[in-house]
């Protein structure tokens, strides 16, 4: 009969309630792994800490069909025994490995050293290291794409047999369900980096991998290329084809930058139809010969169009390079956008670079966000005259930049605005400063003068700033109760060219509000007089090359035509650009009710509301 030893007993139970309490303290820190490495890692550290037993604790992380494993990490007294341990590497071994037994049964494995097979050819130098007995814990499934283990050494040859695998094994389980946690949560950061249609890099992954790989770039003063394509036309095809073709155009698209580029290079889906690509360690000739094989693989490639229906597809393509078009960022970015849209104004399916004028364009910009953002916008007035007693009838607002260097006309930055889809921006700015000069004038004089405005697409289509001015219109006092009211709104038709119904919906917020309309711009090229049959103008104003024709029998009868349409239809015709005296008789000889230009006053800024 075997007496117990009630010291052993003790001792054993310390140990035990050392090592559960050591993993529960792990067990805590397991929700903030982010990864496996992060959670196994606490695992082997705790139990090497809680134990003078444990000498060594071990971890491996890998793919489930291993044949070889080597640790990754190791901590404890026996530390430098793990750095030469390589399991499986000997075939007539492999089978015995207890690491890899564990990981083909998916249950815990315990050896011990002195007498297991497998530790034939590291037995002395285990021994050596005070190693008695092992035990290995496999975590992940078989299909599983990584793997784990956690191998664990004690000094005693029975002390898994008297501690028992149990504190273990609630731990493995724990660190399981922890495990399969990160790998559903990289799963889900995944996801979330990627564009579901195309399986690209998502705009927002895409910009963080140009910070890191520019970050190392200008460390090492490395040339490399950013391409930005976009599909010609696309709204055809969408339009022409359906949305379904559209989406099979992209995934096209897209799998064919993923054939062509080198594994190293970068390609997100920038936008709908826009692709970006990031081009490491080449220089402008290297990126250009890259962005024209790409163009003409897209070019002679066959699209899908539905049933025994087949559809072609171009690209144009901006290309910008590290250090030579910027030594930032947002700067290359810009380029290439530059490079894209002067390719697409040359033509399309054609590959550019921003040109001077471009990055003219891109300085003006930087000239005009900031004069946007400290108040230097500022409207210049223009009066304009009735020709028949040369009244000043109205004034129309034209946008400046006012610096401490001088006065900058808005043919200077137009472009710039449009090109960086800030009209919006600038139409506000400017709409508010008149709507105020226009109470101030009306408070002053009465109602009598009518503040012309111009206004793009590009605000019309910002719903919210279209509100937020009528909101301001609507609490700003102006006397206008009963007579018309005095802001009027310019519109250029080409802007709307083709969509009679987009203009209504566009101008329907400004129409209700009793708003007057003008048609600017008239006879520039453009024309069409369904506009005037369909939209409630107050006002056409006549372009300056067509007034300018009144010096011509052709251009009076022409200009003669139009005024007697303006009488039937009820509308005002106003000349722009009259420059001289023998202008300004002629116009109104045939009956054109007002005019503007040089001739009667360039445009200035008022310094005392309502006067010149």
């Amino acid at each position: 009969m075997t007496v117990a030893d009630p010291l052993a007993d003790a001792a054993v139970q310390a140990e035990r309630e050392a090592l559960t309490a050591a993993l529960l303290q792990a067990a805590a820190r397991l929700a903030r792994g982010q990864d496996a490495e992060g959670i196994l890692r606490p695992f082997c550290e705790a139990l090497v800490a809680a134990s003078r037993h444990i000498r060594l604790a071990w971890m491996w992380l890998g793919p489930p069909d291993t044949a070889i494993i080597c640790p990754i990490y190791a901590v404890g007294p026996a530390e430098e025994y793990a750095r030469a341990l390589i399991l499986g590497a000997d075939e007539a071994t492999r089978a015995l490995s207890p690491g890899l037994r564990a990981l083909a049964s998916g249950s815990p494995v315990m050896a011990i050293i002195r007498s297991d097979p497998a530790f034939a050819p590291w037995r002395d130098e285990a021994v050596r290291h005070g190693l008695e007995v092992s035990a290995s814990f496999p975590f992940g499934e078989a299909d599983d794409n990584q793997r784990g283990l956690v191998a664990i050494y004690a000094d005693q040859a029975d002390y898994f047999t008297r501690l028992g695998l149990n504190p273990f094994v609630a731990f493995q389980h724990l660190a399981q369900v922890a495990l399969t946690q990160a790998a559903l949560r990289e799963r889900l950061n995944m996801l979330a980096t990627l564009d579901c249609l195309t399986g690209l890099l998502n705009r927002g992954a895409m910009q963080a991998a140009l910070e890191r790989y520019h970050t190392h770039a200008e460390r090492r003063q490395q040339a490399y290329c950013l391409l930005l394509l976009d599909i010609d036309r696309f709204k055809l095809i969408n339009d022409g084809y359906g949305h379904g073709v559209g989406d099979g155009v992209i995934r096209d698209v897209a799998k064919i930058l993923q054939e062509l580029l080198r594994a190293e290079d970068r390609v997100g889906r920038w936008g709908g139809e826009e692709f970006l690509c990031l081009l490491p360690d080449t220089d402008c000739a290297a990126g250009s010969r890259v962005a024209e094989d790409l163009r003409a693989r897209i070019m002679g490639h066959t699209f899908a169009a539905g049933v025994a229906r087949t559809a072609r597809a171009t690209v144009s393509l901006g290309l910008a390079c590290f250090p030579t078009d910027g030594d930032n960022l947002e700067e290359l970015l810009n380029h290439a956008d530059m490079g894209l849209y002067e390719a697409k104004r040359d033509g399309r399916n054609r590959l550019a670079r921003a040109s001077d004028k471009g990055r003219g364009l891109f300085a003006t910009a930087q000239q005009l966000e900031i004069a946007l953002a400290s108040g230097q916008v500022r409207p210049a007035y223009q009066p304009i005259v009735a020709l028949a007693d040369g009244r000043v009838v109205a004034k129309e607002a034209l946008a400046r930049i006012v610096t401490v260097q001088g006065v900058l006309e808005a043919q200077h930055f137009i472009e710039a605005a449009d090109r960086f889809q800030w009209l919006h921006r600038l139409d506000h700015d400017m709409i508010c400063q008149v709507i105020e000069d226009c109470a101030t004038s009306c408070k002053a004089q009465g109602p009598a003068i009518a503040y012309f405005v111009n206004v793009s697409t590009d605000l019309l289509h910002h719903p919210d700033r279209v509100q937020e001015l009528l909101d301001r219109i609507t609490h700003t006092t102006l006397p206008y109760a009963d007579i018309d009211k005095p802001l009027v709104i310019e519109i250029t038709e080409r802007q709307f060219l083709g969509d009679f119904d987009a203009v209504r919906r566009t101008l329907a917020p400004f129409l209700a509000f009793g708003i007057r309309l003008a048609l600017d711009d008239f006879g520039s090229g453009y024309s069409s007089f369904r506009y005037l049959a369909e939209l409630p103008f107050a006002f056409v104003k006549l372009d300056h090359a067509l007034v300018n024709r009144v010096q011509t029998a052709q251009g009076r009868r022409i200009l003669r035509g139009l005024q007697d349409l303006a009488a039937d239809l009820g509308f005002r015709t106003i000349a722009e650009g009259v420059e001289d005296e023998a202008c300004a008789d002629a116009l109104a000889a045939i009956g054109i009710d007002w005019a503007q230009g040089y001739y009667f006053a360039a445009p200035r800024f008022e310094n005392t509301h309502g006067a010149w």
